[in-house]
């Protein structure tokens, strides 16, 4: 919904008058904003720009009444402010977009060291040469003093706006004036007086549009994640009298992931939205009362506290670890291979505190949601199913599972994409058969495939893609199908290569005893070891019977749920 009450306006600043609010802590930069990066070249063509009555671009600013941390030192400039007093503050105004050309103002105005090229230490004071009417840093100074006549035409700019009345007949009696120079001063000395630079300010703007914001008009297209807004909003500075270490909330997420590093988990990778939304919701079922304060959405994530995560940090890490291995143990390893993130939420809030889950009873919800394919994107049908389903289940009432409706021609219509939902579901759930290799019954497939799956997952036609690209005449079956879909490893896959199918199958089948448990584990039907000659109708009909296979697998998982299996 759009925020109607959000107010924008602009007013022109000079120079001086800029850098002296970004001294005084009247425009602020918070740390989201990435350190001040800008090479000496830039800054010179921003200063030539400026000398030359060119725009450079305006500054926008967000003003709020939300405390967000704030960069103390830029460029080698140090900010005067403490985090204590800019806390004091009732509003807040933070630089969004121009941060670079706004610190290069101010470092070149009022001083800055830094490090540059080969970590070198820098001066970025700059300089004026009004004989060629051109910019330079301090390490110039001295090779130009030497080689010109009178050094006095070398103006450092931060003394041009003290200039007085009496500098130019001071400067014109210097030897070596000229009309040139005359010009150069007086336009260096206009630019002081007359250049304005348009400052833009947005106010009454939520957090998720302040991020929408700023990815838009970002030049450097960085974008901005609401976790960037949660971390610079509950920074707390180190206190040693009262023998308080301060609290980065940047540090834990770390400090999470490297856990789940050493332990070589795939959830590694999660992100770290997901991992304070599911804090906010252990957050909401550990209160009540104001259980309304804590959600998921950015707006409602904003009024999570430093506070909440250092005193609940513990017992929440922990709800998400066995979150995470709850669906682990279901082959559900990382969260690229869940068909919607969001599907972790509710069984988070399930899991936290309580001591005794109904696993089953969450396994059946697992595959009834992801194979009904809803729109489980919305924070609002996230609460429904915390406080809906899994909230009377924990306190022993009566439990319902929605019913499900399976197209088994959608099964089959259906070509493998890594970001289908349907196609991560139904590879979800072949994994969760812990398929056993058709080379070596013995041999990890899911430790060496499945767990190193990403974008470009290394998967296995049943019926090769070459084979069938070279026998499919005149047919509209998908080689791509998701029923013509398995897991093997590498080796195999690579040794099966574009062979026929009904071959390699009846090869694997005479070579190995018990080879019908292994296409078993696949849910691949084991009547096609039976078959000599390929043709389409072959294939078609091993698509509807494996999709026929899935789905009675799937109605056996789903004990207390209503299935409906359609043709």
């Amino acid at each position: 919904m759009t925020n109607h009450n959000r107010d924008i306006g602009s007013e022109d600043y000079k120079i001086m008058d800029l850098v002296k609010e970004l001294k005084e802590d009247k425009f602020l930069i918070p740390t989201f904003q990435r350190e001040f990066v800008w090479q000496q070249n830039n800054i010179s063509k921003l200063w030539d720009s400026i000398f030359k009555f060119y725009p450079i671009g305006s500054i926008l600013y967000w003003e709020t009444d939300s405390y967000l941390h704030t960069h103390r030192k830029l460029g080698g400039f140090e900010f005067p402010h403490d985090e204590d007093s800019v806390r004091k503050f009732k509003e807040w105004k933070y630089i969004l977009d121009g941060q670079q050309r706004a610190t290069s103002l101010l470092i070149t105005l009022l001083g800055g060291r830094g490090k540059v090229e080969n970590d070198q230490e820098f001066d970025f004071t700059i300089y004026f040469d009004a004989v060629k009417g051109e910019f330079f840093f301090a390490n110039e100074l001295e090779k130009r003093k030497k080689n010109y006549i009178n050094e006095k035409f070398l103006i450092r700019l931060r003394d041009v706006p003290n200039w007085s009345f009496l500098y130019y007949g001071e400067i014109a009696a210097e030897n070596g004036f000229t009309s040139e120079i005359e010009s150069n001063l007086n336009q260096i000395d206009r630019i002081f007086s007359d250049y304005k630079i348009p400052v833009v300010r947005i106010k009454g703007v939520e957090v998720n549009e302040v991020c929408e914001i700023f990815e838009r008009i970002n030049q450097e297209g960085k974008r901005l994640d609401p976790v960037d807004i949660i971390v610079a909003r509950t920074y707390q500075t180190e206190n040693p009298e009262k023998n308080y270490s301060g609290f980065y909330l940047r540090e834990y997420l770390k400090s999470f992931k490297e856990k789940l590093v050493q332990q070589g988990n795939r959830y590694q990778d999660l992100d770290d939205l997901t991992v304070i939304q599911m804090i906010a919701l252990c957050r909401r079922k550990e209160d009540e009362e104001t259980r309304s304060r804590y959600g998921i959405t950015p707006a409602s994530l904003q009024n999570l506290t430093a506070e909440d995560f250092e005193q609940h940090w513990v017992t929440s890490e922990k709800t998400i670890l066995n979150t995470i291995k709850f669906l682990s143990d279901m082959k559900v390893h990382g969260p690229n291979l869940l068909p919607f993130t969001y599907i972790m939420l509710p069984l988070c809030y399930y899991l936290h505190k309580n001591s005794h889950p109904n696993k089953d009873v969450m396994r059946q919800w697992f595959w009834r949601t992801v194979f009904g394919l809803d729109e489980f994107r919305s924070s609002t049908a996230v609460y429904e199913y915390c406080e809906q389903f899994f909230r009377p289940l924990e306190e022993g009432k009566p439990y319902q599972i929605e019913p499900l409706r399976i197209s088994i021609d959608k099964l089959i219509r259906t070509s493998y994409n890594y970001r289908n939902s349907l196609s991560r579901a139904v590879l979800a759930f072949l994994a969760y058969q812990n398929p056993l290799d058709f080379s070596d019954p013995h041999a990890v497939v899911l430790d060496n495939v499945y767990l190193l799956l990403s974008q470009a997952p290394n998967l296995h036609h049943i019926f090769p893609s070459s084979f069938l690209s070279n026998h499919l005449q005149g047919s509209d079956l998908s080689i791509n199908s998701l029923m013509n879909i398995c897991f093997l490893r590498a080796e195999t896959n690579i040794k099966i290569s574009d062979t026929d199918p009904l071959n390699y199958l009846k090869h694997y089948a005479d070579s190995i005893n018990g080879f019908e448990k292994i296409l078993d584990s696949h849910l691949i039907p084991a009547k096609y070891l039976h078959y000599t000659t390929f043709s389409n109708e072959i294939y078609q009909s091993f698509l509807q019977e494996r999709a026929n296979f899935i789905t009675e697998k799937l109605k056996d998982e789903l004990q207390d749920v209503d299935v409906t299996i359609v043709k």
